[in-house]
């Protein structure tokens, strides 16, 4: 008796831990086991239980046949699945190498140990059941749960059942095995006390239930395999197949706890999400069906509003949308059409997820259900056509602008229509000049100011899109009082341009400053030069004390120029073919009568001099005077530009004075350097060549140029942010440097 006493303390504390750890919501009353239910049910057999189905003392219960009870549970006892023999031993790594191999003969072995198999845990807290269910070892589950079934309710020190192990690894007939030894048991408590033996809801430390380890695999295993089928390859058939086959356990392991627990799917862990949540995200139309069909099917109440049994985020056709499925779409909307009204935790609508997302058909299906969503606005101020505009997805604006052409009206709460989000992302511009200009004939949506007087052209230069700046100038080119418009803070755009340049080299920066200076230019007369690259320009807020930010651009142009002053100086004292050594020409160069080697004379002699021209230039920028440096850049890159190519020219024909007799291979080597030569000077030429602005012919061949460099310009910026230089530079989308007060301070510095 003093025995029974210590167990049935061990039960009570072990339920108590078990309560510890529940939410405090309606769960609360269903986990808890009564002490009175274990007293009563005493050490009965389930064979003599339901033998005395007919004494007092059983309970009432619905009539099972013997016939179906699975043979491992036939000689489990009730009072065992809450008796605990003793306290907890660390588990030898016999014991664990045993339970992860499967070992069902061991547990004999264990029977002669001195403590009980149910005492021992590994450093991770997992019983022998943990390790057992965590490897899908269905025989030796049966083993454990029909000698102790207490394990079943043991926690490791993740507050995880075995349960939760098994539905992780997607182990469907361990879960099966699992989930039908809590049923026999429930099926044999009364009413009242089934509902707390419900194992199904218990939560672990990050508040997920098993439903919830299992889905969680599931979304990520089927993301992954979503991927994997886009490009599918044969290399890839195998490894894409594996994913199959692990998501479709996993969904059958889902479905198995589903159909053990309907009320599951709508829990939420400590990330607000639920298993309905989890399932739509995965796309699993079954799954989300079986999930739904479980109240459908059961509630009477016409009124029932899902929404309001959902836990955590009730965003589904949010999920629905991100996941792209429209057959999870149609079951969602199908069931609960209310649910196109929900907005997701950031106060989005459905349409504007499904425009931001680009989910053509998605959206389509929302438009049929309802066309309301169209005219509300997120809580951001944005309405959908706005989002699919920032995002580019060009499909959705048109099937908006189709069904509802006055949505090009809508202006968020910084007062700006679609042009003015397209020219901060930087996207659909194109599409949208051409597809706005049929029906917006006078432009006034290019010519609209936002809240901060900004037009989209003043937004573009804010956001360094030089891309767009380019052909927002071009069709502005008929409206050239666009380019004079200011600002609330009295700015243009080249004005934004000019004040906002970093000393440092930015690529984008430079390009958008190009590109407004080279319109702004046309509108003057006479005929004007602009460095292509924009390496020269300086910003206007620019301090002309400060001449440390020249140096390490001077310095590796002055390394690359004493390089190749270096080896064409070389060059000049090796001659290919070697010198005689023979009277009377000794010393002379034996192929001194060869035109190769004349012309590799003349390119060597060339590419050397102008690479000191252009260290001289450089030392004069070393000085330190700001001015200076910018005018020695003048001389220096052309200089430069000259000695590279023609030290190209000297090898080449140095090459070709010493295989002349070679035809093929002379053939093959001249080849190679002109397609590789014209390359070189492509990428070069824009450096040096200037954009000329007065002479039609001249003007439209060199910003040709400027138009070729705009083709490595990555305006891509969907992290908000991009760095650059030595120091950080963050350009955030939203912000309007136009219309700040840095500009402002910038402006009266300079104005």
């Amino acid at each position: 008796m003093a025995r029974r006493g210590l167990r049935m303390d061990n039960s009570e504390a072990h339920l108590d831990r078990i309560e510890a750890q529940r939410s405090t919501d309606d769960q609360h009353k269903r986990r808890c086991f009564p002490v009175n239910v274990i007293k009563n049910l005493g050490t009965l057999s389930s064979r003599s239980f339901l033998r005395r189905r007919g004494d007092e003392a059983t309970p009432p219960t619905t009539t099972i046949d013997i016939e179906s009870v699975p043979k491992f549970l036939t000689t489990l006892r009730l009072l065992d699945l809450y008796n605990h023999p003793g306290e907890y031993v660390a588990m030898n790594s016999e014991i664990s190498s045993a339970m992860r191999a499967g070992n069902k003969e061991f547990l004999e072995k264990m029977e002669s140990y001195e403590t009980p198999m149910s005492c021992f845990k590994n450093n991770k807290g997992d019983s022998i059941l943990h390790l057992a269910a965590a490897f899908g070892h269905l025989e030796l589950v049966k083993s454990i749960v029909s000698k102790f079934p207490s394990l079943l309710l043991e926690l490791n020190f993740k507050d995880q059942l075995p349960l939760h192990v098994a539905a992780r690894d997607g182990h469907l007939t361990v879960v099966k095995a699992l989930v039908a030894s809590v049923t026999f048991c429930s099926d044999r408590l009364a009413e009242e006390d089934r509902e707390r033996l419900n194992p199904y809801i218990l939560k672990d430390k990050n508040g997920d239930t098993a439903l919830h380890s299992a889905l969680k695999d599931l979304h990520e295993k089927t993301k992954e395999l979503h991927e994997k089928t886009k490009d599918m390859h044969w290399l890839r058939r195998s490894k894409s197949k594996s994913l199959s086959n692990e998501s479709t356990h996993l969904m059958e392991t889902a479905a198995c706890l589903v159909n053990a627990n309907q009320d599951v799917s709508f829990l939420a862990n400590k990330d607000e999400i639920s298993p309905l949540y989890l399932a739509v995200e995965a796309g699993n139309v079954s799954l989300v069906n079986a999930m739904l069909n479980s109240h459908v099917n059961n509630v009477q109440d016409k009124t029932f509003n899902l929404a309001t049994q959902l836990k955590g985020r009730k965003s589904l056709v949010h999920a629905a949308l991100k996941a792209k499925n429209t057959d999870v779409l149609d079951v969602i909307l199908g069931k609960y059409p209310s649910l196109v009204k929900e907005r997701d935790e950031k106060g989005r609508t459905c349409l504007s997820v499904g425009a931001s997302v680009g989910f053509y058909q998605g959206i389509c299906k929302l438009l049929d259900t309802s066309t309301l969503s169209i005219f509300d606005c997120d809580d951001d101020g944005s309405f959908p056509i706005h989002k699919a505009v920032e995002k580019g997805h060009e499909n959705v604006v048109k099937e908006l602008l189709k069904r509802f052409p006055d949505s090009v009206e809508q202006l968020n709460k910084e007062g700006q229509n679609i042009f003015h989000i397209s020219a901060k992302s930087g996207k659909s511009t194109l599409f949208l000049m051409e597809h706005i200009n049929k029906v917006d004939t006078k432009n006034h949506l290019m010519e609209e100011q936002d809240m901060d007087g900004n037009t989209p052209l003043h937004l573009a230069t804010i956001n360094w899109r030089p891309k767009t700046v380019r052909m927002l100038t071009k069709f502005l080119s008929i409206r050239k009082k666009l380019l004079d418009k200011h600002n609330s803070v009295g700015l243009r755009p080249l004005d934004i341009a000019e004040i906002n340049l970093q000393s440092d080299y930015v690529f984008r920066e430079r390009m958008t400053l190009m590109v407004l200076l080279g319109v702004y230019n046309l509108r003057q007369r006479g005929i004007s030069l602009l460095p292509t690259s924009g390496m020269t320009l300086r910003s206007r807020s620019e301090k002309l004390g400060d001449g440390e930010k020249y140096k390490d651009r001077v310095n590796i142009l002055l390394l690359v120029a004493a390089l190749v002053a270096t080896m064409t100086f070389a060059a000049g004292f090796t001659m290919p073919g070697g010198f005689s050594s023979s009277a009377p020409n000794t010393g002379m160069a034996i192929l001194v009568d060869d035109r190769y080697l004349t012309t590799f004379i003349m390119n060597d002699t060339i590419a050397m001099l102008t690479s000191v021209l252009a260290i001289v230039a450089l030392i004069w920028a070393q000085l330190g005077d700001p001015e200076l440096a910018h005018r020695a850049f003048h001389l220096a890159l052309p200089a430069l530009f000259v000695a590279l190519l023609f030290m190209c020219f000297t090898f080449f024909y140095g090459v070709l004075a010493t295989i002349q007799h070679n035809i093929v291979l002379s053939r093959i080597i001249s080849f190679v350097f002109i397609i590789l030569f014209i390359m070189t000077g492509t990428l070069l030429t824009p450096y040096v060549i200037p954009q000329v602005y007065g002479l039609p012919i001249i003007g439209v061949l060199t910003s040709s140029y400027l138009d070729f460099l705009l083709l490595f310009v990555n305006e891509d910026d969907d992290e908000k942010h991009y760095t650059t230089g030595s120091s950080h530079t963050c350009v955030k989308s939203g912000e309007s440097m136009g219309s700040s007060s840095g500009v402002q301070a910038e402006k009266s510095k300079v104005l």
